[in-house]
């Protein structure tokens, strides 16, 4: 790890800004980083506060079914928001994953999960750069020798105008 950013992480302090330090810096040691627990009262907060700040009545009530990245491939969605989790798979990717809030083409809100590093990289940097709301899409690379397919983000037209 850098001198500037800490192995140890509170669950509560995974912004885009940390994110985004995580992938900027040349010394950031993924294997290292340890996020403690977030307090349960904490992630009542964060639920409360998303209900709160629901734009629309699909997105308070969109329900709790998330979408894995690689299940909606080459698919276009308008890209809203995010939030940071940390992730309890050990040992495989990255220690925290992003939850995408998200519409679909028929304007429908849901929720697409992915820790690809490509992807997470620049959700962070178009949240950070205040780009959202944007119409993107999953792309998925070819196979790598491990056998591996990346997943990527890319531009995606908008339904109504065609452009992006």
């Amino acid at each position: 790890m850098s001198k500037d950013i800490s192995p140890i992480v509170s669950a509560d302090s995974l912004t885009t800004s940390y994110v985004l330090d995580l992938f900027s810096s040349p010394n950031t040691d993924f294997t290292k980083l340890v996020f403690s627990t977030a307090a349960p009262e904490a992630i009542a907060a964060k639920i409360a506060l998303r209900d709160l700040n629901a734009a629309s009545l699909d997105e308070l009530l969109g329900g709790s079914g998330t979408i894995s990245g690689r299940d909606y491939v080459q698919k276009p969605f308008c890209l809203m928001g995010i939030d940071w989790q940390v992730s309890d798979i050990k040992g495989e990717g990255l220690p925290f994953y992003v939850v995408m809030h998200c519409a679909n083409l028929d304007g429908e809100s849901i929720t697409i999960t992915t820790g690809a590093r490509s992807v997470m990289r620049k959700v962070a940097v178009m949240e950070a750069k205040s780009w959202l709301p944007a119409w993107v899409k999953i792309t998925k690379g070819e196979k790598t020798e491990s056998g591996g397919e990346p997943l990527d983000l890319v531009s995606a037209p908008h339904p109504e105008s065609g452009t992006r």
